[in-house]
């Protein structure tokens, strides 16, 4: 008998390895490596488990050393210490002791001297509990990688990001956000009491997160079919379709903390970070929006002010990026004859000059213009590519149309979470300049290719269509009376 599988359930890991195995006949994809993905009311209470079944396939037997890795924050769970709860799991059987991580700010930052830091405080464990947020784990991935792949029990405690189940870590990296290899964690815990009692705000940045699921696989699909991007596979894009088959009706429930739609939330974010991590890659999720969330980024790291919530911004530029792609798709905007290549030495001093502001070294505009060197080249040794992808566009558009959700589906949808929609809404609030400013200069940051790219080299990226493209996401006027 066949066995039923449902493609949009992060929790049948072996039901998922199946289908891809079955259906990456060249076996380009990554290997699954994940032991188990928990997520229910109770999840809290699987650690002991999950540790004693780490360390057995790891071939460690008897009290192990065990270290939980935190920040300072005091996340609880029903008024209970969840650190606590955990510890007592873990006690009687093993040696536990707990670091936290300290980087002098409100909120963990992950640049090179966090990820030292972790690394030196993890060093003899056998295994490690991390509990926390997306950056919490992205460090506890790294930490563990450098200590030679020791098992990682991750307790999540917020859905606010899709990096929980993934084999990657976001740092910092000369004030520049970066993506780079760590590994996968051994076991994923994600109690939707917990998650629930997070702020509201972290939730709803998952939201944010998770929206771009309807926008960000064109822009992948696109840097395939130019030549940019190698990664694709139709596996892959199958489960983001499946996860994404329809706008997320119980929206409204992440508002008020509901069960139901705090696991919904949960699993369509572990099912994102899966995808991303069988494929090698984040760009089947990271397109326009999330280049423009990292400018915000870079603009207030340069300027020692907080950075703001990853996902809450990608929400935001997420109707930004659905805005200016049904455009593309739903027009005949995309004309063949405006097509040009790109200058290297033009492209060089638009970078000085978008990023030249930001530090006096150049440090900044220096790294941005080394990512881009690359993607210019590529585009250089896939011109012909180029010129069929613009030349066939509407055969492409029809594709294209499946991926992307109108932002007037996604608005409602993002409000009714209680996640910003707007840049002056977010926290903190981008002005009108600062919005503008990412979302002008949003290419020129990145190695990565976006319809945002291929627009400029049209010369179609103007002031006119940029303003165009980013009315959706602008606090209405007040009425006067």
């Amino acid at each position: 008998m066949t066995r039923h599988i449902n493609l949009s359930d992060p929790t049948d890991l072996d039901g998922l390895r199946l289908y891809l195995k079955a259906e990456d006949k060249d076996q380009r994809l990554l290997s699954l490596d994940m032991m188990g993905v928990t997520i229910s009311s109770d999840a809290h209470l699987g650690v002991g488990a999950a540790v004693k079944q780490a360390l057995a396939a790891a071939g460690k037997t008897g009290r192990a050393n065990v270290v939980v890795l935190v920040d300072k924050s005091a996340i609880k769970r029903e008024g209970q210490s969840l650190r606590q709860i955990v510890e007592a799991q873990l006690s009687p059987d093993h040696a536990v002791r707990t670091e936290v991580l300290d980087d002098g700010h409100a909120t963990l930052h992950a640049h090179e001297q966090t990820l030292d830091a972790a690394t030196a405080a993890v060093k003899g464990a056998d295994l490690v509990v991390t509990i926390g947020s997306g950056t919490m784990t992205d460090v506890g991935k790294v930490a563990t990688n450098r200590n030679g792949d020791i098992p990682q029990v991750v307790v999540q405690t917020a859905a606010s990001v899709d990096g929980f189940t993934d084999n990657v870590s976001v740092v910092l990296k000369n004030g520049v956000k970066r993506t780079i290899p760590s590994r996968w964690p051994t076991f994923v815990l994600a109690d939707a009491v917990t998650i629930a009692d997070a702020p509201l705000e972290l939730n709803t940045s998952g939201f944010g997160e998770a929206i771009s699921l309807f926008t960000a696989p064109a822009d992948w699909y696109l840097a395939n079919l130019t030549g940019l991007d190698t990664t694709f596979h139709p596996a892959s894009m199958a489960l983001l379709k499946a996860a994404a088959a329809e706008p997320p009706s119980w929206a409204e429930g992440v508002s008020k903390g509901e069960s139901v739609a705090i696991q919904n939330l949960t699993r369509l974010l572990a099912l994102r970070g899966i995808v991303s991590g069988v494929s090698n890659t984040t760009a089947c999720l990271s397109g326009v929006e999330h280049v423009i969330s990292h400018m915000l980024d870079l603009y207030h790291a340069a300027h020692h002010k907080p950075i703001g919530l990853h996902g809450a911004q990608v929400g935001v530029a997420t109707l930004v990026a659905t805005r200016i792609w049904r455009r593309a798709i739903d027009t005949d905007l995309i004309k063949p004859e405006l097509l040009k290549k790109p200058d290297p030495a033009a492209m060089e001093q638009r970078i000085k000059a978008a990023f030249g502001h930001l530090d006096k070294t150049g440090a900044i505009a220096a790294e941005c213009w080394r990512d881009c060197q690359k993607k210019l080249q590529l585009v250089e040794a896939n011109w012909d590519r180029f010129q069929s992808v613009v030349a066939n566009w509407k055969d492409h558009a029809r594709e294209f149309s499946k991926m992307v959700q109108p932002s007037e589906t996604l608005r409602p949808a993002l409000i009714a979470s209680g996640a910003p929609a707007t840049f002056e809404s977010l926290a903190p609030s981008i002005n009108p300049e600062l919005a503008r400013w990412a979302v002008a200069n949003c290419h020129l940051m990145r190695n990565r290719f976006n319809l945002v790219d291929l627009l400029d080299m049209m010369g179609l990226w103007t002031p006119e269509l940029i303003d165009w493209t980013m009315a959706t996401t602008k606090t209405p006027a007040k009425a006067v009376a």
